[in-house]
């Protein structure tokens, strides 16, 4: 097992007397991660080595080969701490566990899984492992992911789609690190998009298979991004598909049991919006044209003959 970190700092049991050790782990773990319960799963002499101290802005990484052990956050231990981080851990050899919110994701070498400091969780190794460790704060994450802890100790593999996209990158970024004299903070940002990104992928959603929270959270985020975008004529199917970084079959199958399509539903927001303005005496001085385009609508004979056929009567009654 080689490190893919080669500069920030080093911290070994090896220099330690072997009854020293473990202690001496927890209290390393603890300081680089959060409060944690560190326990030896085998008998005889305990061995680890963490490196630390790297990372982009906000974001942290470390990276540990330790020999078995029992890792877990207590609910006692969250309310004696402030930290409000998400934690994601990338198996580089051997297996581990990952338990958090009732849920389980068993890491093999390529995988990784999500999961947050403020919930109560632990992780499980039973044999010597190495893991890489990406921290990033709450608030962060939540501006690039709606939601993250619907997707906590979910295993998503790392050798495909984006999910090979991000590890290589982030792989490949911590053996450079040594070389960067000052990340941009666009750096961060792009990781930390990349990240989101990889977690709300089709390729992504189609490998956690029953879990509704996740296809729910994104079917929010769909709705939403739509209620952004009206104005913009070009929105459509392949147009959301691209911007959400999934599958248009993958788009079509999150919304299959809805009681109306895509299409409906932007043209119905549209028309929503439109009939709102045409209320509004802040809209006044703005022609029935104006309106149309503003709602997204490519003319305003499209915009008439739609709005009529939805409420019975054309926009200029409505606005009378």
């Amino acid at each position: 097992m080689a490190f893919l970190i080669s500069s920030g700092y080093q911290k070994s049991t090896a220099a330690h007397a072997r009854e020293d050790r473990l202690d001496y782990w927890r209290g390393i773990v603890c300081d680089e991660f959060v409060k944690l319960d560190c326990e030896q799963v085998q008998a005889g002499n305990f061995d680890g080595e963490l490196r630390g101290g790297v990372g982009v802005a906000d974001l942290q990484f470390a990276e540990i080969i330790s020999d078995p052990q029992y890792v877990e956050r207590t609910r006692r231990q969250i309310a004696r701490s402030t930290e409000a981080e998400f934690l994601i851990s990338f198996q580089l050899a051997q297996q581990g566990l990952v338990r958090q919110s009732g849920r389980e994701a068993l890491l093999t070498p390529g995988s990784f899984a999500l999961y947050d400091s403020t919930q109560p969780y632990s992780l499980t190794f039973r044999q010597r492992f190495h893991q890489f460790v990406v921290q990033i704060p709450s608030e962060v994450l939540r501006r690039h992911l709606m939601n993250p802890e619907q997707y906590t100790a979910i295993a998503i593999s790392g050798n495909s789609g984006l999910g090979s996209v991000l590890t290589d990158f982030i792989f490949s970024l911590a053996r450079e690190l040594q070389h960067l004299q000052q990340a941009p903070d666009e750096l961060s940002e792009n990781l930390v998009n990349m990240i989101a990104m990889a977690f709300t992928s089709s390729l992504m959603l189609e490998q956690v298979g029953d879990h509704g929270v996740v296809r729910d959270a994104l079917k929010r985020r769909v709705r939403q991004y739509i209620d952004s975008n009206l104005c913009n004529p070009e929105l459509s199917n392949h147009h959301i598909a691209r911007a959400q970084g999934i599958s248009i079959r993958y788009l079509h199958k999150l919304f299959q049991h809805e009681t109306e399509t895509l299409h409906t539903l932007i043209l119905n927001k549209r028309l929503q919006k439109s009939r709102q303005m045409l209320n509004d005496s802040a809209y006044a001085g703005h022609s029935i044209e104006c309106i149309a385009y503003s709602v997204g609508f490519s003319s305003p004979a499209h915009f008439s003959r739609c709005f009529k056929k939805h409420y019975g009567i054309s926009p200029r009654d409505a606005r009378r």
